[in-house]
C-alpha cells in the first residue's frame, strides 16, 4: 500500500503531462474510490495524482500525524503542481537530510480545524470574527490562518473561485481546483500549486 518515493517521482514526471487536462478541472484522478470513513492519508493514498504528496508525507514521517484524530484541513498539490517546480526541487527535498525542511514545507499546508468552501465564505462575508483559528482581515478580504508550522496561510475569493496565499504580501494566488473532500479527520482541498515561503 507504501508508495515508494521511485514510483511516486516516476509517477509525478508522467501525470505531470497527463494530468494536466484533469488538474484544470478538478484535480482528481479516480475520486471515485474517496470514501468519507477514511482519513485524510488513506484517501490521498486513492488519488492517482496525489502520488508525489504521499510519498512526500512519507518522507517526511507525517503518514502518522495525518492519520491522526485531528481534524485537518490540508491543500493538496497535484502530482503536476509538484512537477512544475524548478528542476530537480522534489528529488532534493525528498533526500533523507532534508527531512526537516520538507516537514516544515508540508505542514505549511495544514490548518487545524475542519474548514470547507462554505466555511471560508461565511467568514469572508462577516464583518468580524472572533476565532481562535484565524483573523478576519476585512479591508483585504482575506482570512488569515495559521498553520501547523505557525506561518500565515491567507484565503480569499474572487469571482466563485477561492485562492491561498503562504504570506502576507506575496503575489503568489494558488487556486483551490476542488474542495470539500471530506475524509474521517478532516477535508481535502486540491490546489494547483505547491505552497512556498515567501521571497
Amino acid at each position: 500500500m507504501k508508495t515508494t518515493i521511485k514510483a511516486a517521482l516516476l509517477s509525478a514526471s508522467v501525470l505531470g503531462f497527463a494530468a494536466t487536462a484533469s488538474a484544470e478541472t478538478d484535480g482528481i484522478i479516480n475520486g471515485d474510490q474517496l470514501d468519507v470513513n477514511e482519513t485524510i492519508v488513506e484517501n490521498a493514498l486513492k488519488v492517482s495524482n496525489f502520488s508525489t504528496l504521499v510519498a512526500a508525507v512519507e518522507a517526511a514521517g507525517l503518514s502518522d500525524a495525518l492519520m491522526g484524530e485531528g481534524p485537518f484541513t490540508i491543500f493538496a498539490p497535484t502530482d503536476a503542481a509538484f512537477a512544475a517546480l524548478p528542476a530537480g526541487t522534489v528529488e532534493n527535498l525528498l533526500l533523507p537530510e532534508n527531512r526537516d525542511q520538507l516537514s516544515v514545507l508540508l505542514q505549511s499546508h495544514v490548518i487545524p480545524g475542519e474548514y470547507t468552501r462554505g466555511d471560508f465564505e461565511l467568514a469572508l462575508l462577516q464583518d468580524e470574527v472572533f476565532s481562535e483559528d484565524y483573523v478576519l482581515m476585512k479591508d483585504e478580504g482575506l482570512l488569515d490562518f495559521d498553520t501547523l508550522v505557525q506561518t500565515d496561510l491567507l484565503i480569499g475569493k474572487e469571482g466563485s473561485n477561492f485562492y491561498i496565499n503562504s504570506a502576507r504580501g506575496t503575489d503568489n494566488n494558488i487556486e483551490i481546483i476542488n474542495g470539500d473532500i471530506m475524509t474521517s479527520n478532516g477535508v481535502i482541498h486540491v490546489i494547483d500549486k505547491v505552497i512556498l515561503p515567501a521571497s
